[in-house]
């Protein structure tokens, strides 16, 4: 398995501060959401040429981009014109950048409750016009399940792509936003979804205060999961999106090369030494 980080889950403002961090830490690849420019692939060629440059001399690695496709409802027209022009555009910046893993969403839910297992046909006809427009200009999608959308839990999110068909659709797995969700076991649900995952994020969720935390608190148990992944023979990316910019309470504040740590960049310093913790 291999660590990675947002780099906007490092900082949210500077991408040259968020990549300078990552080379300190030994982070090798990070994955990108949010640009300078505006959420990727939005942006001018320039600012997106500039931003590839800045991660291969730092040497590191790309290990998937994020374009937020979909959370508006299925029915909305941003999901035409997105297919159109942004997923296509979105693929092509990842090959350059040297991935093919473009995450997506299942588009918004509206107010349907959670955990229905239900979802409208025309969400996985749309599902599958997005991974042919991908697969046409060399990427693959991974479905990332998200509270607000369909495919919340891992469970619905599975469904969804076995609908697809998981020979063109994957399942980037986050255990936090299924907690978010509502599901009661996300150990006992990654036993039913195991063999669709090739991306993981990892972030852990507060049910108490319905919020999120670190990962060495929350619901979801890490050391569990990340044993889990390990007899799966699970050999991809884990990646860092920490999304708490809280600090705990009564804690050393981090400093790095003299200077304090801004409380985000230091809460995903935590959380990346908790994870090398686990995997030693």
């Amino acid at each position: 398995m291999q660590i990675a980080a947002f780099a906007d889950e490092i900082n949210r403002e500077q991408l040259t501060r968020a990549v300078q961090l990552a080379t300190r830490w030994g982070v090798g690849a990070v994955e990108i959401r949010s640009l300078p420019g505006g959420r990727f692939p939005r942006g001018t060629a320039e600012e997106l040429h500039a931003a590839g440059r800045l991660i291969t001399d730092a040497g590191l690695v790309v290990s998937g981009v994020s374009p937020g496709l979909f959370k508006c409802a299925v029915e909305d027209d941003e999901v035409t014109s997105g297919i159109a022009e942004l997923l296509p555009r979105a693929c092509e910046w990842a090959c350059q950048w040297g991935t093919e893993r473009v995450s997506i969403f299942g588009t918004g839910r509206g107010d349907s409750p959670h955990g229905s297992g239900q979802f409208p046909p025309q969400v996985v006809d749309t599902l599958g016009r997005m991974c042919d427009v991908a697969l046409a200009s060399g990427c693959r999608l991974v479905l990332e399940n998200e509270a607000v959308c369909w495919g919340d839990t891992g469970a619905e999110a599975a469904a969804l792509i076995r609908a697809v068909g998981s020979d063109r659709l994957t399942l980037c797995w986050d255990p936090g936003n299924s907690a978010r969700a509502g599901a009661a076991d996300t150990h006992a649900e990654y036993e039913d979804l195991a063999d669709l995952v090739t991306h993981v994020h990892l972030k852990n969720f507060d049910a108490e205060a319905a919020a999120w935390s670190l990962l060495d608190s929350g619901v979801i148990d890490w050391s569990r999961q990340l044993h889990a992944l390990t007899l799966n023979d699970y050999s991809g990316y884990l990646v860092i999106e920490t999304h708490t910019a809280t600090e705990p309470a009564n804690v050393t504040p981090l400093s790095e090369a003299g200077e304090k740590l801004a409380p985000l960049e230091a809460n995903t310093l935590r959380n990346l030494r908790h994870l090398r913790a686990l995997l030693d």
